[in-house]
């Protein structure tokens, strides 16, 4: 058998292109396709298989921390079952995307518009009168405003309309996992839409660079505490459903922000309860958020719920607004 020079050496430029052009596969991969398989945690040896991977094998099988320890064994069979394979692909390319921020920025402005209408507004002065003791009793013990409250379910949830039904055990894996080869593909897109490549320059590349490190390591808090946590309860973490970004409950809590919960009427945690959603917030906004009454204050706490200057002006906004309504009608 004989072979053509040109061929050989063709096929070599190819593999090449391959493995050292960080566009050339990614470019042509259908995000649709990717999964969560036990390569990516450990390679054949019983190494891992990735940095992300490492730290994430040891974050959970540590002493000390919340719940029980996890051990590889344990996460790699979770990823045999077909449900723990599921890639939402199209939130970890949101996430990874360089337009990230302007995007959130957007989505918060729109739901400022959303959220001041007419029905949204009602429902929260009728919150406040239905819930009113267990709103009261969240003042009295954490010092946080009603309206504050509610303006907060009202922005995270709709008051309880939408809590997600993604796997928050996906999302997280998808994150620590996928997040560079999301980026990449964002990248290609962008570049095949004419957009250009936002990363040609240095400093955009390295702050892209550290913001994804960022996303990886609360991704990693969040599935290490829900892992552990549902291995001391027996709870089956595949059936644990959140939103698209895996956060839980009325409040969306994310998994690592699970210890500001609250049982405040005395059967158990239930971020699908109103009285242990409503003290769940008001203990979060007091202590991640140094809550106090003034303007400034409480725009500090409303920043440390979600770190978005639109989120903060808009909850700021509603509650405000919902505030006078009540008390022109309480």
């Amino acid at each position: 058998m004989t072979h053509c020079p040109q061929k050989v050496r063709l096929i070599g430029v190819l593999l090449l292109l391959c493995c050292f052009c960080p566009y050339f596969s990614d470019a042509q991969d259908d995000p649709a396709k990717w999964t969560l398989t036990r390569d990516l945690i450990v390679r054949p040896d019983g190494s891992p298989a990735s940095e992300e991977a490492g730290f994430l094998l040891s974050e959970l099988a540590a002493p000390g921390k919340e719940g029980e320890p996890v051990t590889q064994s344990e996460l790699v069979s979770l990823l045999d079952n077909p449900e723990g394979q599921l890639v939402y692909y199209d939130r970890v390319i949101r996430y990874a995307t360089p337009e990230s921020d302007s995007l959130t920025k957007a989505e918060h402005e729109n739901y400022a518009r959303i959220f001041m209408r007419e029905k949204y507004q009602v429902a929260g002065v009728q919150f406040i009168k239905t819930h009113q003791r267990y709103l009261e009793g969240a003042r009295s013990r954490f010092g946080v405003l009603p309206q504050d409250i509610v303006a907060i379910l009202t922005w995270e949830s709709g008051l309880g309309i939408f809590t997600g039904k993604n796997r928050v055990f996906n999302i997280m894996m998808g994150q620590i996992l996928l997040m560079d080869r999301a980026q990449r593909y964002a990248v290609a897109e962008m570049v095949k839409a004419g957009k250009g490549n936002p990363l040609d320059d240095p400093s955009r590349r390295d702050a892209e660079a550290r913001r994804l490190a960022r996303r990886k390591k609360d991704a990693t808090a969040s599935l290490v505490t829900l892992l552990r946590m549902a291995k001391k309860m027996q709870i089956d973490p595949l059936t644990i459903k959140g939103s698209w970004g895996g956060a839980i409950g009325y409040p969306q809590f994310l998994p690592y922000n699970l210890k500001y919960a609250v049982d405040a009427d005395g059967n158990g945690i239930d971020l699908l309860s109103w009285p242990d959603a409503i003290y769940s917030v008001a203990n979060y906004l007091k202590e991640r958020g140094e809550y106090g009454t003034s303007s400034a204050q409480r725009r500090k706490a409303f920043l440390r719920y979600n770190a978005s200057q639109e989120y903060a002006d808009g909850v700021m906004l509603l509650a405000d607004t919902i505030w006078r309504r009540y008390q022109q009608n309480p």
